[in-house]
């Protein structure tokens, strides 16, 4: 599991630095734009939020974990902030995290009691249904359901989904849909891990897992840093 989420905060390096260059350097990537960087961008904030919710049934001190994430993501916050508007994150991956561990810590007696293939299966499905809630429908292709527009007004109700014209976040991942691919984390955590996922594979990407917090919070600074010379005057 180390090794999983040090290949997701390897790709996440890799997907900020070319969002530095396409939204800061003025470079344009007209393929960092397209359906597959969406699908790129999905499969790391999935990764942490499944990776997450699994990891739910091996942490001993949750109440610290959840302190340190709001820690973290109010950093963030006040951090882009005095960056500047293009880079403030009011609601990123780690707020969207802080959140979902505090859910499930209101719904544990709950989801204690549902059995994991069930659980697993239908967290996954609302995740789906529920995908594009901030663009104002429930469903997928064909098959949708408009929400009222009404709902859409409130700056605050942006966290959940509901997302108004005035709330503005770098990196936005509101409560719905993710919730349920963390909550889908916790199902699957109820599994038997095979063996193979006991054991460590490739050291480097263990030691980035172990150390994904802090390298989250250091990596844009240094790409900042090491772009410096690049920006336009």
């Amino acid at each position: 599991m180390d090794e999983m989420r040090g290949l997701a905060i390897l790709n996440m390096i890799f997907f900020h630095l070319f969002w530095n260059i396409d939204s800061l350097l003025d470079i344009p990537l007209p393929w960092y734009h397209t359906f597959g960087a969406r699908v790129w961008q999905l499969y790391i904030c999935g990764s942490f939020l499944l990776l997450a919710g699994l990891c739910i049934h091996y942490t001993r001190h949750l109440s610290r974990h959840i302190l340190t994430l709001a820690a973290s993501a109010l950093l963030i916050t006040v951090v882009t902030w005095f960056a500047g508007s293009q880079t403030l994150i009011v609601f990123g991956i780690l707020h969207c995290m802080t959140l979902c561990f505090l859910c499930y810590v209101v719904l544990r007696p709950l989801l204690q009691k549902i059995p994991a293939v069930p659980g697993l299966i239908v967290t996954l499905l609302l995740f789906i249904f529920t995908y594009h809630v901030p663009q104002h429908y429930l469903g997928l292709g064909s098959f949708q359901i408009p929400l009222p527009s009404e709902w859409y007004l409130s700056y605050w109700l942006s966290l959940i989904g509901l997302l108004s014209p005035d709330f503005h976040s770098a990196d936005y991942f509101p409560i719905f849909p993710y919730l349920f691919l963390f909550l889908a984390g916790y199902f699957l955590g109820k599994f038997h891990l095979p063996d193979w996922m006991r054991k460590s594979h490739c050291r480097p990407l263990a030691w980035m897992g172990q150390h994904s917090l802090a390298i989250y919070l250091l990596h844009q600074p240094i790409l900042f840093g090491a772009m410096m010379p690049f920006f336009p005057e």
